[in-house]
């Protein structure tokens, strides 16, 4: 029979209705719930949502720019920069907690970058300049120049030797004291625990505080010879460490630190007044008032001038004459001798008792002093001229007390190296500079030919270093014979100049290791480096190297002041007819 499905489905219904019922109810159930959901979704899509848009507008139109020359001028103070090395291109810092700082940079303001004739910072200096940029008044103070200087011949400022300044000011911050001063006896607590040292252990004890003062100085002179003060934004990136400082608050707590040490006197050393200290200190006091014009600095640079002035000598050969300057001052030989710690006979040998290294230095703070506006006397510089003068001798040679020492050595501490008697003419060249102003002075350009017949040399064993007269040397031979200078020949500037920057960038610690502080420091000792160390070292060679900025020419736009001086052919005698006696050395040092 055949198989009727109609009937095997009647059949199963009548057999088992109740399972059937509940089959076909949920059949017919989750039909509904299909339908039903999938008309949801429909409709929940096909309903139009209305948004309203405002319209894009069109971009602006394309507008080439012909290409325009960058002008650089001074970093203005209330923007944020970047100080940094010449190696690498550009780097713009940012506020990404993971920058490297260990990363090199380069510099936005290299020489490179700049047209013929730009600035690129703000230094300072005696000499006469176009203002300092961001105070909003005149300055007197000259513009850093990278590069050939102002009449765009050679002789200046190198990529080399400005990347050379940045590592010795991070160097500088490296080894500063959280008070804000430098100390030779300080270094190695601020020496990385990696790596070599900065002073051989063994030596630690070496150093005493009594130069913190001169050294402080030194060392914010080395910023503020580079353009930046206490208000200055930019920071400085320590590579070697990874760390970032605020150049600014480096040279304020520097500053601060020595306005908190002055004396009521005007003076910084206790307990007594220390020549060296007080001139350094007065000089980069001056120096931070006349880049700033800023009350904080007035006061105490005024008082640490007025000290100098009322510490000079008077002239053994003029009753009412002033002369030169010393280790001690005029109120100090004059209370020893009140105490009694002072014969007569004594007393009249320290009160005439100068020498040109300590003269210079003063001579220096009261030109800085005068240019900044304080108040400084013409009869102090006169008496400087007048000491000068006596020191001279008639080949134009210079001697450290009286004439008769010119061209002789000094002995002293450091005679294991050699000594360089032409430093001394580098020093009166440099006073007669800026006292005077005269370019036709033949005692300058008899200085000059003394100082290229010894020009800069390191020397077997390293015996021939001298920093301090590379200082002076670069100095006095850049007012006279360099770019700037009235002078067209720069015969004597450049034989000098090439063998300065070849000595003393080979001498600076180059150690590229991460998280060494050696780096960026000079550490090689010299003659004088016994009391100062390194601090000394790296300060006065920053400044050697920005002797193509720091400093406007003092031959140009200037009057000479006094008539020729000429070179003395014998010891003078003084007011009683005697020779003016040489005092007995406290310390055995020529500088």
């Amino acid at each position: 029979m055949a198989f009727n499905p109609v009937e095997y489905v009647k059949q199963a219904y009548q057999n088992s209705p109740w399972v059937v019922i509940s089959v076909a109810f949920h059949v017919v159930l989750g039909a509904v719930v299909v339908v039903f959901t999938v008309t949801e979704e429909k409709k929940e899509v096909e309903i139009p949502v209305e948004v309203n848009m405002a319209k894009r507008p069109d971009p602006p139109p394309v507008v080439e720019q012909p290409e325009e020359a960058i002008e650089r001028k001074a970093v203005p103070k209330n923007e944020e920069a970047e100080i940094v090395t010449f190696e690498e291109d550009a780097y713009i810092p940012t506020n990404d907690p993971q920058e490297d700082l260990h990363m090199k940079r380069g510099d936005p303001t290299a020489a490179e970058n700049l047209p013929p004739g730009a600035t690129g910072g703000t230094s300072i200096g005696v000499g006469i300049g176009p203002g300092h940029y961001g105070t909003g008044v005149p300055s007197t103070y000259a513009s850093r120049r990278p590069g050939g200087g102002g009449k765009g011949r050679g002789g200046g400022a190198t990529q080399g030797t400005e990347a050379a300044v940045l590592e010795g000011l991070r160097w500088l911050i490296r080894h500063q004291q959280d008070d804000g001063y430098w100390s030779a006896a300080e270094v190695l607590a601020k020496c990385s625990e990696l790596g070599p040292k900065c002073i051989p252990m063994d030596q630690a004890d070496s150093y005493q505080r009594n130069y913190d003062e001169g050294l402080t100085a030194l060392s914010l002179l080395a910023f503020l010879g580079a353009g930046y003060d206490n208000t200055s934004k930019q920071t400085l990136v320590d590579e070697a460490m990874a760390k970032r400082h605020s150049i600014g608050e480096v040279i304020k707590n520097g500053l601060k630190w020595l306005k908190e040490r002055q004396n009521e006197d005007g003076s910084f050393t206790s307990p007594r007044a220390f020549m060296y200290n007080e001139a350094l200190a007065a000089l980069a006091l001056s120096e931070a008032y006349g880049m700033t014009n800023s009350r904080m600095w007035k006061e105490p640079a005024q008082k640490a001038i007025n000290f100098l002035v009322n510490a000079q000598k008077p002239n053994p050969q003029n009753s009412t004459g002033l002369w030169g300057w010393r280790y001690a001052s005029k109120q100090d030989v004059i209370d020893r001798r009140d105490r009694g710690e002072l014969d007569q006979n004594s007393f009249e040998v320290e009160m005439r008792d100068a020498d040109t290294s300590v003269t210079t230095w003063v001579v220096m703070a009261l030109k800085s002093a005068s240019l900044a506006g304080l108040e400084v006397p013409e009869d102090s510089m006169k008496g400087a001229q007048d000491f000068i003068t006596y020191v001279t001798a008639k080949d134009g040679r210079v001697g450290y007390l009286m004439p008769d020492q010119a061209g002789a050595d000094l002995g002293g501490h450091g005679d294991q190296y050699k000594y360089h008697p032409a430093v001394m003419s580098a020093l009166g060249m440099l006073t007669r500079t800026f006292v005077s102003h005269d370019i036709d002075d033949p005692v300058l350009e008899l200085g000059a030919k003394w100082l290229v017949k010894d020009p800069p040399d390191i020397g077997k064993e390293r015996l021939s270093i001298d920093y301090y007269y590379w200082y002076y040397g670069s100095l006095a031979l850049n007012q006279f014979d360099g770019p700037d200078s009235p002078r067209k020949s720069q015969t004597y500037w450049n034989q000098w100049n090439e063998r300065m920057k070849d000595c003393v960038l080979q001498l600076q610690d180059k150690n590229s290791e991460n998280d060494v502080c050696t780096r960026g420091g000079w550490l090689t000792p010299d003659r004088w480096s016994l009391s100062g160390g390194p601090i000394y070292s790296t300060a006065i060679n920053v400044l050697t190297l920005e002797v193509y900025y720091r400093y406007g020419n003092a031959f140009t736009g200037h009057e000479k002041t006094t008539k020729k001086a000429a070179p003395s052919d014998s010891r003078k005698k003084d007011a009683k007819g005697d020779k003016p006696s040489e005092p007995a050395k406290e310390d055995g040092k020529g500088d």
